[in-house]
């Protein structure tokens, strides 16, 4: 019996661990590619743009945008705050739509008026990781 206990620990464990290990370094790489686009927001680089955000967009929705999925990878204690990932998988969405709208000037409008727009959504996309990261790290 004890055996059995100590296994299902270890299995626990493991996969408790593991999961752990899976959200930082999805978060890591998340952050790579949000600074990937703020580079290219920099740079003036459209087309950079443009393919950091769709990718860095990929990656957040298939991290985020489950909830069972993202609640597997957080700590039994946290793991109702799984809706505040979906939120901010939603935000996300959003946002990268208005950047990619702007970039094909979907909208006519002037590129002072396209430039600060995305910049803004961009912006929206950063307040949106954040508070995530605030909520579910938060200790109270």
């Amino acid at each position: 019996m004890s055996r059995k206990i100590i296994a299902t620990g270890l299995v626990t464990l493991l996969f408790t661990s593991l999961n752990a290990y899976d959200l930082k370094s999805n978060m890591l790489l998340l952050n790579a590619e949000l600074s990937e686009v703020q580079r290219a927001f920099i740079a003036s680089d459209q087309e950079g743009v443009r393919t950091s955000i769709k990718r860095f967009a990929e990656h957040a929705q298939d991290l985020l945008g489950t909830k069972e999925k993202f609640s597997a990878m957080l700590p039994k204690d946290k793991q109702h705050k799984a809706n505040e990932a979906v939120m901010s998988a939603q935000i996300i969405s959003y946002n990268v739509g208005i950047i990619l709208d702007a970039i094909e000037n979907k909208h006519n409008q002037s590129g002072i008026v396209r430039r600060e727009e995305s910049q803004r959504a961009y912006t929206y996309i950063e307040h949106a990781c954040f508070r995530c990261h605030n909520i579910v790290r938060d200790k109270y």
